[in-house]
């Protein structure tokens, strides 16, 4: 077991002046947590309200994608007396206007950012009910804290949590959160029930919308590096893969979902679905439909390609390679 030794009590001979280095050097390769007294900071990222950060405990930085004037603006009063008690806390640092799906580890993240051993993320969300948009969010998070994990602000071993919902709106961007993880070097190292605790409150993105989050419809996922990650987690609970398989009803014409069959059949119903039908059987949208299924063929294979053992790499993954080796080095 390693413990914190003052450099001023060691003796002479331990120092680097009395040339017996093999204490010094010992005490060099001490990981930076241990020499600080084994204290890991906990990274929170797209926070609402902070109505989360406020009931964890330090150190901890704590960051949102709002400026702190937009937060109040949203949540009122409550949300700028929390913010308040927040920064009077010892050990915890706030940060607003933090984009998460950008590059963290170069600036953008404050000083008080070191020795990070878990990163979470509770319900992500744009505010708009848009699969497109949510879905290229949450690639994005995942992306960016990869990147995070592998610098030197976080140390080995480092988890990444999200928690999502799990209902059929949910499903259509983020059912598959195990395979974008996966893309990423990034495996599953456990599947739970999230937990709300004292004082937590779930805000929407647009305060106008008023939303609980049911706990018995929703998961926090914990994902670890490959190289750090012992006993992955070898299937998902069964409670799991029977939320994530539920779905939107689906107008394939108009690719759009919706929340139950009585909003679907009023689109089929409505002017615009009629409009759509008209457009897909002219020439036009007949040439432009076949387009698609042959783009959609062409991208399937793609796929089946990078998944083939033993092929090639091309030099785009190459290059990656070559840039994560570089960050880790």
């Amino acid at each position: 077991a390693f413990f914190t030794v003052p450099y001023a009590l060691l003796p002479l001979s331990c120092t680097r002046e009395g040339r017996s280095s093999t204490l010094y050097a010992l005490l060099l390769l001490l990981p930076l947590s241990c020499t600080r007294g084994g204290r890991m900071t906990k990274l929170l990222l797209a926070e609402g309200d902070f109505s989360y950060a406020a009931t964890q405990p330090g150190p901890l930085v704590a960051c949102g994608f709002d400026a702190e004037s937009c937060v109040i603006k949203k949540y009122g009063t409550a949300a700028e007396a929390r913010l308040e008690k927040l920064r009077r806390r010892q050990g915890v640092t706030l940060v607003f206007g933090l984009d998460a799906t950008k590059t963290m580890h170069k600036g953008a993240l404050p000083a008080e950012a070191v020795d990070i051993n878990s990163i979470e993320i509770r319900y992500p969300h744009t505010g708009i009910k848009s699969v497109a948009s949510n879905r290229i969010l949450l690639q994005g998070i995942i992306k960016a804290c990869t990147r995070l994990l592998v610098s030197p602000l976080c140390v080995s071993g480092c988890t990444l949590s999200i928690s999502l919902k799990t209902t059929g709106r949910y499903n259509e961007w983020a059912g598959d959160i195990q395979g974008l993880a996966r893309a990423e070097n990034l495996l599953l190292l456990s599947a739970s029930r999230p937990v709300n605790p004292v004082g937590y409150v779930h805000v929407q993105t647009n305060p106008n919308q008023q939303s609980v989050v049911q706990l018995d419809q929703a998961c926090t996922y914990v994902f670890q590096r490959k190289e750090f990650c012992v006993s992955p987690l070898d299937a998902l609970p069964s409670w799991l893969v029977s939320e994530i398989g539920e779905r939107c009803s689906k107008c394939e014409a108009c690719n759009k979902i919706f929340s139950s069959l009585v909003d679907l059949e009023k689109h089929l119903e409505g002017k615009q679905h009629a409009r759509k039908m008209m457009a897909m059987n002219s020439a036009g949208g007949r040439r432009k439909e076949k387009r698609r299924r042959e783009l959609a063929i062409k991208h399937e294979m793609e796929a089946e390609e990078k998944e083939r053992v033993g092929r090639p790499k091309s030099k785009k993954e190459l290059r990656m390679e070559r840039k994560r080796a570089k960050m880790t080095s």
